[in-house]
């Protein structure tokens, strides 16, 4: 009796294996070696190394932020068109680029766009719609390699990482932010994430708020402790900003992806954010697309200091 049963358990769990193995099979996000010749042209490393090289001076300089493409080329072309008028020495993407995580919607709908762009280096930190059914991030990878980043240009500090795993931060990440931030030498410091806190999304969001609480009050005090001078997230689809504990939070997620009517009437426009760095300190604009005139606005934000 107790040969058949370990003989049975053994087949259930051959079988669970079988079904793992099938499952991880048929959840596969596509030819993954279509996606190659991107990384040499797109990845964190190339970005990097461009922006190292890039000609003009250090103190004056201008960045664009922006987020959640999400399959939307139409759009986001517009946008990302608009944000390469700018003149930016970089361009960070706060997630959501493809809708599903597939090869097929990378190459269809987000690659254009950071040709569209090229030579400007783009960074860009993963969305929850990078997972892919695997949540393994593969086709994000595959482009910009880890999903993580963090330097110095000029006076600026940027640091980026993955906020949409399914507890949204973990300590890695936390871990991670705490020592890039702690490191001396910027007097402005700008992090990047994805999925917002739930404390930031009460001061904006009216309901069904969805951002995160594992972490968020750890993430929190690590932001108030560097005297982080803005944070930028994405998700919620439009635009917002807050300061919260002396620390300007800012929702740029208006790329593409359908509008959110979670913001109010103001905050549910197509957007990107631009921010000039000088000796004289800091200036932020918001520009989105107005929905009667369909004409890009450009309105202030701050100037001279994010708080």
């Amino acid at each position: 009796m107790k040969r058949r049963t370990k003989v049975l358990a053994a087949s259930l769990l051959l079988g669970a294996l079988c079904a793992l193995a099938i499952a991880w099979a048929t959840t596969s996000p596509g030819d993954l070696s279509l996606l190659e010749p991107y990384y040499g042209r797109f990845a964190r490393d190339v970005a990097l190394s461009r922006l190292e090289s890039a000609d003009g001076p250090r103190d004056t300089f201008t960045f664009v932020v922006l987020g959640d493409n999400r399959n939307n080329l139409h759009m986001g072309t517009e946008v990302f068109e608009q944000a390469k008028g700018e003149g930016p020495v970089l361009i960070v993407n706060t997630g959501d680029i493809v809708r599903g995580g597939t090869v097929g919607e990378y190459l269809e709908n987000y690659i254009p766009l950071l040709e569209l762009v090229d030579p400007i280096p783009v960074f860009c930190v993963p969305g929850n719609h990078e997972r892919g059914d695997r949540h393994d991030y593969a086709g994000f990878r595959a482009i910009h390699g880890e999903p993580r980043f963090s330097f110095d240009y000029g006076r600026c500090r940027f640091v980026g990482f993955n906020a949409s795993e399914k507890l949204c931060v973990n300590s890695a990440e936390l871990a991670f932010l705490d020592e890039e931030l702690g490191k001396p030498g910027a007097d402005y410091r700008f992090v990047f994430f994805h999925v917002p806190p739930k404390y930031f999304e009460g001061t904006v969001a009216s309901n069904d708020r969805r951002g995160f609480e594992w972490n968020a009050e750890e993430l929190r005090a690590i932001l108030v402790k560097h005297r982080v001078t803005e944070v930028f997230m994405g998700h919620i689809h439009g635009y917002a900003t807050s300061v919260i504990d002396g620390v300007r939070y800012t929702l740029s997620a208006g790329a593409g992806a359908p509008l959110s009517d979670r913001l109010p009437p103001e905050g549910q426009v197509y957007n990107y954010m631009v921010l000039h760095v000088s000796p004289d300190g800091l200036r932020e604009e918001v520009v989105y697309l107005d929905p009667d005139s369909r004409e890009w606005i450009r309105r202030e934000v701050y100037a001279g200091s994010a708080s």
